[in-house]
């Protein structure tokens, strides 16, 4: 094998995370947790030292021999080397991102940040001293129309979702670290989603903006729409108010859904990332299954695996579910099952009343599909996963029984 150079490992990046190292690369948002000899082994290789001088090397600090021709072909395989090809690439995608960078740095300033805590701060004094600014489940029904209604919220709610996870990329760009925002279609519902993968290449305290940034843009959007009404609404047009009171309705239900940690979101990856749990999903899962007495050989081996902290938090993250739960259903019957009613009361009454012979008849039906499609897809999907579940139980119960 060629001697390397140190060009070719200038790119990776390697960040100790508790018991290892994580190691990234600018061609890729894949990365390889290593022992603290293969990140000195890196090291060497970014300083120019050959691959038989390094594993010369590594065999007088382990006192064994390290084959460091095959842990090279492993950074090769995870794509975390440069093959041909790569530098075009790379500066292809090196362009698209200044403006992204550009971006961050505009948004995610300390100035900017400190902008964003004062709208935020301002939203919270608003909400407490203004009860009448506070939103309430009609806000879901911004016009008259069942239809346009669900079009509208649909339509700002979507564009709400986008300026969040655009403040996740920008934010990373900001940093450094190439991203991507991906559109994507779930039935017929655009979702944006930010890949944050590279962030495992920066230290863990350089990873609270990133994922901060799209709450903080969520919080800062808030306060702006909450000081509009209080000092704007005398010289705005009522629709555009009752826009704004949806607008509140929209960002305060994209803020406490965020805090639902027990949906992997924005405070799930941020309760990771501060307590260095890497397997967190997964020792949950485990532990769960071993409380409820339905432990699973593969439970067993993780569990062992896991250290004392990891078990830890694990712990204490299975502990959020059931407030989680509690908190996500009290959200449920104040705002979603009322409005969904108030939808259904409108469209019902525009087929009753002026009838299917009309527009608004028509529109009422295509209103009703509108909310229970999605709905009976849902359900529908809970349960096959009860009936999953339940073939599961069955099957354990008798295989006890016969054993």
């Amino acid at each position: 094998m060629t001697a390397p150079t140190a060009e070719r490992f200038a790119t990776l990046t390697v960040v100790p995370d508790g018991d290892v190292h994580i190691v990234g690369s600018l061609h890729t948002a894949e990365y390889l947790a290593v022992p603290e000899i293969g990140a000195t082994i890196i090291g060497w290789l970014q300083a120019g030292e050959s691959i038989e001088r390094c594993a010369a090397r590594a065999e007088e600090l382990v006192g064994e021999p390290v084959d460091v021709a095959d842990f090279v072909d492993t950074l090769v395989e995870h794509g975390l080397l440069p093959t041909v090809g790569d530098d075009d690439e790379t500066d292809t995608a090196g362009s698209a991102a200044a403006g992204w960078r550009l971006v961050g740095r505009v948004l995610f300033h300390p100035v900017a940040w400190a902008v964003h805590a004062a709208l935020a701060i301002a939203a919270v004094l608003l909400l407490i001293a203004r009860p009448e600014l506070r939103p309430h489940y009609t806000d879901l029904v911004p016009t008259r129309s069942a239809l346009s209604s669900l079009l509208l919220v649909s339509l700002l709610t979507v564009v709400c979702i986008l300026v969040h996870e655009a403040g996740h990329v920008a934010a990373a760009a900001r940093l450094g670290l190439r991203s991507s925002l991906s559109v994507t279609r779930r039935l017929y519902f655009v979702v944006f989603q930010a890949d944050l993968t590279r962030l495992w290449s920066v230290p863990r305290r350089r990873r609270f903006g990133p994922l901060l940034a799209g709450m903080a843009l969520d919080a800062a959007t808030l306060g702006a729409f909450l000081i509009a009404q209080e000092f704007l609404a005398a010289r705005l047009d009522p629709g555009i108010v009752q826009i704004l009171r949806t607008l509140v309705l929209v960002q305060i239900s994209g803020i406490l859904i965020q805090t639902w940690i027990f949906m992997r979101t924005d405070l799930y990856a941020l309760f990771t990332t501060a307590t260095s749990s890497r397997n967190l999903w997964v020792l949950k899962g485990a532990l769960l299954r071993r409380w409820l007495r339905r432990e699973t050989a593969a439970d067993g081996d993780t569990l062992a695996h896991a250290t004392a902290r990891e078990l830890r938090w694990a712990k204490v993250f299975v502990c959020l579910y059931v407030p989680g739960l509690v908190y996500a259903l009290g959200y449920l019957a104040y705002f979603g099952i009322p409005g969904t009613l108030r939808i259904l009361g409108m469209a019902t009454g525009a087929i009753r009343d002026p009838g299917l012979t009309t527009l608004a008849g028509w529109s009422g039906v295509a209103a009703l599909v509108f909310v229970f499609l999605p709905a009976s897809l849902a359900l529908g999907g809970a349960a096959r996963s009860g009936l999953r579940l339940l073939r599961t139980a069955v099957r354990r119960r008798a295989a006890a029984t016969d054993a």
